[in-house]
């Protein structure tokens, strides 16, 4: 992430299947001084990924047409073709076990939250996110 990043106003990209919870996580991230862009599915969120548009994305894992773990890994090549770096990744799921958990991170993903997600850890975990940058 940027350094204008670190004090708030990153652009995100919003991935989640589940209507009501694309409708919260983008309250608490535009709340929080964030810009999002939502996509409805993994396969959606790669298809509004373009090169540098975004410093931070937040993916379900359980979607349909692609999971967030095959969309990130999507959004890795196309980064790498157009060399660019990816943005920093972050699990937004119900799917949270450690052994999950540890999948996620092999996976590329910086950070998890479990769900039901607070507005406060949300913070918490993107401010992390930003001073590991």
């Amino acid at each position: 992430m940027t350094t204008s990043s670190m004090t708030g106003g990153l652009r995100v990209l919003l991935a989640d299947d589940n209507p009501i919870n694309l409708q919260i996580l983008t309250s608490f991230l535009r709340r929080l001084g964030h810009v999002v862009t939502t996509a409805e599915t993994g396969r959606e969120a790669v298809e509004k990924w373009e090169p540098n548009q975004f410093d931070l994305l937040c993916f379900d894992i359980s979607m349909p047409e692609l999971d967030g773990i095959a969309a990130l890994k999507q959004i890795e090549v196309r980064a790498k073709a157009a060399r660019a770096p990816a943005p920093p990744a972050l699990t937004i799921t119900a799917n949270a076990q450690p052994h999950q958990l540890e999948s996620y991170l092999a996976a590329g993903f910086r950070a998890n939250l479990p769900k039901p997600v607070r507005r406060l850890d949300l913070d918490q975990i993107i401010n992390g996110l930003s001073r590991s940058t």
